[in-house]
């Protein structure tokens, strides 16, 4: 019984995470972006896992991986590598950016899995980055 009550709370985590990236894209591809979406944004580094913003800006890439390797659980990681990557696009923060492709990078070389939409995410990463 403790392996399904482990297994229901990720899929539950994995859904509330999915409709909150779902909002933050919204807010993106509008291209409003305001301080009080950008606190609500901030909330969801706390809401889901459980650290300021700020602690994710203060990492740097390598502790970043390690962070992830030890406190999240796999299907995390890449939510957090998303939600860094579109809070990096709404702030212009290019630290974000980077840790999000590197973190996106490293999530699927760990799994072993690539998706055509991690590909087209890393292909936005590049284009802004490149940007300057």
């Amino acid at each position: 019984m403790g392996i399904r009550v482990e297994k229901d709370t990720i899929l539950n985590w994995i859904n509330e995470m999915g409709k909150f990236l779902r909002l933050v894209v919204e807010k993106w591809e509008s291209g409003l972006s305001s301080p009080e979406e950008h606190a609500e944004i901030g909330a969801g580094y706390t809401d889901f896992f459980g650290k300021e913003r700020g602690y994710f800006q203060s990492l740097d890439l390598v502790a970043l991986k390690t962070y992830t390797d030890e406190t999240l659980q796999v299907e995390q990681v890449r939510p957090l590598a998303l939600l860094m990557m579109y809070d990096g696009f709404l702030t212009n923060d290019r630290s974000l950016l980077e840790k999000a492709k590197g973190l996106l990078e490293h999530h699927a070389a760990k799994t072993g899995s690539f998706s055509f939409e991690d590909f087209d995410h890393l292909a936005k990463l590049d284009a802004k980055l490149k940007q300057g």
